[in-house]
């Protein structure tokens, strides 16, 4: 087991999890270090408290660093949707080196200056920063979110307490004609891969991206399985091993065209 891998399994142990969370958050605000572990180690890090440390120590989500890593080759094509802090736009830059491209799509103005801070750190200039939701229409909605700074939000009316901003939306098929056809999309949009596979047609039928997606929900399973197996995709978990169409999917699965 390597180093990162490790970190990850002793952070599942309350105490241990408890003193790691302890001495990872005395670092400072908006200090650049080396992410340490996982697909981007070695890359720069900007830190800031409101993201979870694991980004930088860099065990954060390894299974999903090395699907991302596996899926992507050299000189391809790549949109983060739902980029977050920038954590797998990261992961992603590397793979595809400097002949590729990566779009990092996030409406949060914090999630958009931390990719740019990211990218400016490791001179990516293959990169760039799209600060905008995806969904079923273009135009504006609103973005709702729990506290200023919090790192994650979704589309549409508020829940108690939650604050809101209006944000710039657009259409996967806009994004393909704006930015060029993706080899690969990662979503990750809280329940909002419903209204963007609604207007996601030409994507699916003809640009035929692999994806690697995260499932908010029963509703969230069954629709975007729908769609995917109407546009003839086939299912697979993150080691590549391939899943049962008629089962329900995992909560992180893959997804890839059926050879024509």
């Amino acid at each position: 087991m390597d180093a990162g891998h490790l970190i990850q399994t002793a952070g599942k142990i309350p105490v241990i999890s408890h003193a790691l969370r302890w001495y990872a958050g005395r670092y400072t605000e908006d200090s650049v270090v080396k992410i340490k572990h996982g697909c981007a180690a070695g890359s720069a890090w900007r830190r800031h408290h409101r993201y979870v440390n694991g980004y930088w120590i860099g065990h954060y989500e390894l299974p999903l660093q090395e699907a991302l890593t596996r899926e992507l080759k050299p000189g391809q094509r790549f949109f983060d949707v739902g980029a977050n802090a920038g954590c797998f736009t990261l992961v992603a830059a590397r793979r595809v080196g400097s002949s590729g491209r990566c779009v990092a799509f996030d409406p949060s103005p914090d999630n958009a200056a931390s990719i740019r801070e990211q990218l400016e750190a490791n001179a990516l200039d293959h990169c760039r920063v799209v600060e905008e939701a995806i969904s079923e229409v273009s135009g504006t909605a609103l973005f709702s979110f729990a506290t200023p700074g919090s790192p994650t939000g979704h589309l549409g009316t508020p829940n108690y307490r939650e604050q809101r901003i209006e944000v710039k939306v657009t259409t996967l098929d806009l994004a393909c004609a704006r930015f060029g056809k993706p080899d690969l999309i990662k979503m990750d949009i809280e329940g909002g891969e419903i209204n963007a596979f609604k207007s996601a047609g030409r994507t699916l039928s003809e640009t035929r991206p692999g994806w690697l997606i995260e499932l908010h929900g029963a509703e969230c399973e069954r629709e975007v399985k729908r769609a995917l197996q109407t546009a003839d995709y086939e299912f697979f978990d993150l080691r590549g091993g391939a899943l049962n169409g008629r089962d329900l999917l995992p909560g992180h699965f893959i997804a890839r065209p059926a050879p024509r």
